[in-house]
């Protein structure tokens, strides 16, 4: 069955590229509660329900702790809601901190998803021509973190039975991961260097068919993407924060950059929930 994630990766790049820029661009919060909610559909989508409700309570902390902590350095604002040692705690740098707390919660989630959808392969086919060597440095550290979590799980849980305390345990899993990283390091730089890696001219394989229908996908997402660029360089659904909270005035313009906006980031969920119809349909035929 066909998903979002075997579309090209131009076409995976671009959009992700396109959801995140606008994102955190726009420092919209209407753009930014629709992006947070795409990307947590298509992480539930990827990770599972169950995955994706256990890591929410992450990104809301984070929400909470950025929302609570802007007020106490951060001290503009005209509406004083209380004080601390003097200090003002105002409505407006309340609402900044939870505006950038939602912000870095959507670019966590839009960068996990990110992390899922592409492979090592992918990446090197993207920039392996422009740079292969940062290409592959790129490649090798997304793969890395992954693998080491799970490593240190496995021999965390080896050293359960241990009479040592938590603490040590801990600093001991950690050392041994850290060990074995290293040397699969230097294991890794001796056998490609016995390889031939970076000596003469260098040829590429690519198992990427760049079809129509990841034309379309990717005409559709750069579409959407100008159409809420062209919204949010305008200004027409630009938010001002200080010296008091003013949201912008309702327009056309707004209207159709927040719509666009919406599509976008709501385009791989709709892209899967329609393959799923699709398969059940094929499968009901049968």
């Amino acid at each position: 069955m066909n998903t979002f994630k075997n579309l090209h990766p131009l076409t995976l790049f671009c959009y992700f590229f396109c959801v995140l820029f606008i994102s955190v661009f726009s420092f919209n919060p209407a753009y930014l509660a629709v992006g947070f909610i795409g990307a947590v559909l298509y992480g539930a989508r990827l990770n599972g329900i169950a995955q994706a409700l256990k890591s929410m309570f992450g990104y809301f902390l984070i929400i909470l702790i950025v929302t609570v902590t802007n007020p106490l350095f951060s001290h503009n604002g005209a509406t004083a809601l209380f004080f601390i040692n003097d200090n003002r705690v105002t409505l407006e740098a309340l609402i900044y901190g939870s505006v950038t707390g939602l912000a870095i919660a959507e670019a966590l989630i839009w960068f996990s998803c990110f992390n899922r959808t592409f492979d090592s392969e992918k990446l090197l086919y993207i920039f392996g021509r422009i740079s292969p060597k940062t290409a592959l440095v790129v490649s090798m550290a997304l793969s890395f973190i992954p693998r080491f979590v799970k490593t240190f799980h496995s021999v965390n849980e080896s050293q359960k039975s241990l009479p040592v305390s938590r603490v040590r345990r801990f600093i001991c899993s950690f050392s041994a991961v850290i060990t074995q990283s290293m040397e699969g390091a230097i294991i890794t730089s001796d056998s490609m260097k016995a390889r031939g890696y970076n000596q003469g001219k260098r040829t590429f394989y690519s198992r990427f068919v760049f079809t129509v229908y990841d034309g379309a996908y990717l005409t559709a997402a750069v579409l959407f993407a100008v159409l809420s660029l062209v919204s949010v360089v305008s200004g027409s659904v630009g938010f001002k924060f200080y010296p008091y909270f003013v949201m912008p005035e309702l327009s056309v313009s707004a209207v159709l950059g927040f719509c666009a906006f919406s599509l976008l980031a709501l385009m791989p969920f709709v892209f899967e929930i329609k393959e799923d119809i699709k398969w059940k349909y094929s499968v009901s035929k049968i």
